[in-house]
């Protein structure tokens, strides 16, 4: 029976044992109705849900790390882990690398550092390959296929400038459909000195793609092309990059050390990726909250995204 005929039924019958049994009815109504909310993960209508987070972990070798061994803070305030284990499965990988008359890497060097890192990937990973200028252009499409990554690496060029925020929504639009496929590891490593020229995407925004699809970003640091220069109404190419990985949880790598660089990327890939989850407590997620990860083992490093973006709002 719904609330509104057992009130209306109220309104004919007055015998106090049918009013005791209408009361225990709705009694049991609400009753129901709480419990399954607290099943929901929605009890009392907050909106508490299950929170993911991508961990990068280094640790000595042997050394097994657990929830015990950190403490984690959204918006500066305590909350319970509730699992947090290392996460063996693919990565779903997009290669980005900056394609424009006057960045400071010749052709070949371009090709080397991209080389290096495909020739890093494992069996079950996939990638693609993007260069980008005025627009984001697709050489590879995601693919196992080695020897194709392989070959898509010939194909860079020099013209025109980069539209790097642009570029960046691009490629997190095509990672968000790996998460709808059950793909929770997902990375762009990034060839770049984190110049941007004229994008209609503001930097808010692509950082913001990046937190809400949980993507890690890699920068293999090409020298700044503006001599440190400002510029309008956006960050310093090198402060891009540092925005953009500790943002995400991932790193910057020196472009002039790409075999390392790929390496590093590709250890923290399958080896040192964890998912850690937790239910959030006490905080609006309306609100972008910074999300604080502390090791209590000074041996233990860990790394995860900056903040949850909470509801975007354009910053004027």
């Amino acid at each position: 029976m719904s609330l509104a005929r057992a009130a209306e039924s109220l309104r004919f019958h007055r015998s106090p044992i049918f009013v005791a049994r209408i009361s225990i009815s709705l009694l049991f109504l609400l009753l129901s109705f709480n419990l399954a909310a607290a099943q929901s993960g929605k009890s009392g209508g907050s909106g508490r849900r299950t929170a993911t987070l991508n961990v990068i972990v280094q640790a000595p070798k042997d050394t097994k790390v657990s929830k015990d061994a950190i403490d984690l803070y959204d918006a500066g305030i305590p909350q319970e882990i509730e699992t947090f284990a290392p996460l063996e499965a693919g990565s779903r990988i997009v290669l980005l690398v900056d394609n424009t008359i006057n960045l400071k890497a010749e052709g070949p060097a371009l090709q080397k550092a991209a080389l290096a890192i495909v020739n890093e990937l494992f069996e079950d990973d996939q990638m693609m390959v993007v260069r980008y200028n005025e627009s984001a252009d697709v050489i590879e499409e995601l693919t196992p296929d080695l020897k194709k990554l392989q070959e898509a690496t010939e194909k860079f060029e020099h013209k025109s400038f980069p539209k790097l925020f642009d570029a960046l929504i691009a490629v997190s639009d095509s990672l968000a459909h790996q998460a709808k496929t059950g793909i929770e590891k997902r990375a762009i490593i990034l060839i770049s000195d984190g110049y941007d020229s004229d994008s209609q995407t503001k930097f808010d925004q692509a950082l913001y793609a990046l937190q809400d699809e949980n993507i890690v970003l890699y920068a293999l640091q090409v020298p700044d092309r503006t001599h440190g220069a400002l510029l309008r109404d956006k960050p310093k190419p090198p402060t891009v990059l540092e925005l953009l990985t500790v943002g995400t949880g991932g790193a910057i790598l020196q472009f002039d050390k790409a075999a390392e660089a790929a390496k590093t990327i590709s250890d923290d890939l399958r080896n040192n990726w964890y998912r850690l989850t937790y239910t959030p407590t006490g905080v609006n997620s309306i609100n972008k909250r910074r999300i604080l990860l502390i090791s209590r083992n000074p041996k233990i490093i860990v790394r995860t995204k900056g903040s949850h973006p909470g509801k975007y709002r354009e910053h004027s």
